[in-house]
């Protein structure tokens, strides 16, 4: 008796050929590029893309190039996920960097290990900035302790383990209970600093940037305030880098920008200073 053929939709094939070449790609692919490598026709290969990209299963960049999107990339290609977690945050940290006149840094973690993906800059001289994809020491920089602060016990005992902890200057926290203590006050909080832990005369301060779940999946600064910093400037920093971290989430995960508030920056400097951490 002869098998019977397994019913399929079609268009579903076609989708999970996309999927499938996407993840297979070594980087972005245009859309003629994808329905020429897929032999699906272009028009249909365009309307499945946008639909795909409305729920999250790919990521269109700025060159209108598609990768693997973040609901699948998060859990099994590390690398296109960074492609498009970079490429949301840059508009983010660009708009704020020239609004704030601030240095800013988007790090992610690699084991023990701790980069910045991102980075934007501003036209002062000098700052105490390092160049995008600098290590950063994930136990003593600001972003660095905000991503050891959203892991799970058990693999952050793993990671505390594996740290060689260095006094990088006489701020550096070296003791394993110490910076434990410390994590979990920044859990608490939702922010961490760094006041010349990493660099002597350098202060930085970060947030998380979380997942759909919770999850921290990177850590966003202002970086490289030099010499004396004004402690009391500290909540409203964090609430504007909380901000962001919202708008970056928001656009790589639901395809849509934040709602923003209203541009403050003419009178941010009378009431910065009027701000408390409570």
């Amino acid at each position: 008796m002869p098998q019977a053929k397994t019913a399929t939709v079609k268009v579903l094939e076609k989708a999970l050929v996309i999927l499938d070449a996407l993840k297979a790609a070594r980087g972005p692919m245009g859309v003629n590029e994808i329905a020429k490598h897929t032999s699906v026709k272009v028009a249909t290969a365009f309307r499945l893309l946008k639909t795909l990209k409305t729920h999250g299963w790919v990521f269109q960049d700025g060159a209108n190039k598609y990768v693997i999107g973040p609901k699948i990339s998060f859990v099994t290609e590390r690398n296109n996920f960074h492609v498009a977690l970079k490429e949301v945050a840059y508009f983010v940290m660009r708009r704020l960097s020239d609004d704030q006149q601030q240095a800013m840094n988007l790090v992610v973690r690699d084991r023990e290990r701790c980069f910045i993906l991102q980075q934007t800059r501003t036209d002062r001289m000098f700052d105490y900035v390092p160049p995008a994809g600098s290590e950063l020491p994930v136990y003593a920089s600001a972003c660095g302790k905000v991503l050891l602060a959203g892991l799970p016990p058990l693999l952050l005992d793993e990671i505390l383990g594996a740290i060689d902890f260095r006094p990088l200057t006489s701020h550096t926290i070296t003791d394993r209970k110490a910076l434990v203590q410390q994590l979990a006050h920044i859990r608490k909080r939702g922010f961490a600093l760094d006041a010349a832990e990493s660099v002597d005369n350098g202060f930085c301060i970060a947030v998380p940037v979380t997942g759909p779940d919770g999850e921290v999946i990177a850590g966003l600064s202002f970086s490289g305030f030099a010499g004396g910093f004004d402690l009391n400037r500290i909540p409203y920093y964090r609430r504007v880098l909380q901000q962001a971290a919202r708008e970056i989430r928001s656009a790589l995960f639901t395809g849509r920008r934040a709602e923003r508030r209203p541009d403050t920056s003419r009178r941010r400097g009378r009431v910065a200073g009027k701000l408390r951490d409570h």
